[in-house]
């Protein structure tokens, strides 16, 4: 997660209040808006709530960074979204407010090099953790696109018709189930079935094996011969 990351997503009002809380003092702070028809490139202007003047800054489709300044006195900030057109022309499409929370200064004591060191330590184990669950995040991802693959493959070698593999369609477990129901077919072949009214077994061939096979019970033995003709 970033957490310098602001988004607001701007709608059909023209001024719009942000609801998270975000603290004097903090630094490089992203604002990413969201809203219809926004071009790829506009700018912001950005001041402290009552300035008289402002800070224009360049905007993308990844945000625009309001300027550490107007969050040092605990202040809101104000943002006007100011869209440039074609012709030369310029306007003001929306206003955003940014309310900052006061809170007490850092002291201006320099820390002993234990303490710098306990604080660079900290901001490292922060660095690491954030880099971890990135790469846990995109290592998701490439797992999902994984999957995606060997299902899409596991349908080519059952059924074909994904256009993944050379011929496909030839070469999958359907076609060759049908090729071998086709044998079956012009060979012949027999099965047994149980006659759910008596409980008995019968067997059953195809009609092209019909004039060729017989059945009958060896009364000595009574075991089922079968004769091929």
């Amino acid at each position: 997660m970033t957490y310098n990351r602001i988004p607001v997503t701007l709608g059909k009002y023209r001024k719009v209040t942000i609801d998270p809380v975000n603290w004097q003092y903090d630094v490089v702070q992203i604002l990413v808006i969201t809203a219809e028809n926004l071009p790829e490139y506009y700018i912001v202007d950005f001041c402290n709530e009552g300035d008289d003047t402002t800070i224009p800054m360049s905007g993308s489709s990844e945000g625009v960074q309001i300027p550490d300044e107007f969050f040092q006195d605990g202040r809101a900030i104000k943002g006007y979204v100011v869209i440039a057109e074609a012709d030369g022309s310029s306007q003001t499409r929306y206003e955003i407010t940014i309310p900052v929370s006061s809170r007490p200064s850092r002291s201006d004591i320099t820390p002993t090099p234990s303490e710098q060191q306990q604080i660079d330590n900290l901001v490292a184990q922060m660095s690491d953790a954030v880099e971890r669950s990135e790469a846990a995040a995109e290592e998701s991802e490439e797992s999902a696109g994984d999957s995606a693959v060997q299902a899409t493959l596991a349908q080519s070698y059952a059924v074909g018709g994904t256009g993944t593999r050379p011929g496909e369609d030839n070469d999958n477990a359907k076609h060759y189930s049908e090729l071998s129901a086709q044998g079956a077919e012009e060979s012949g072949y027999a099965w047994f079935d149980v006659d759910d009214s008596d409980g008995c077994m019968y067997v059953y061939i195809s009609d092209n094996l019909s004039e060729d096979v017989s059945f009958a019970v060896d009364e000595t033995s009574g075991v089922l011969e079968v004769t091929y003709n």
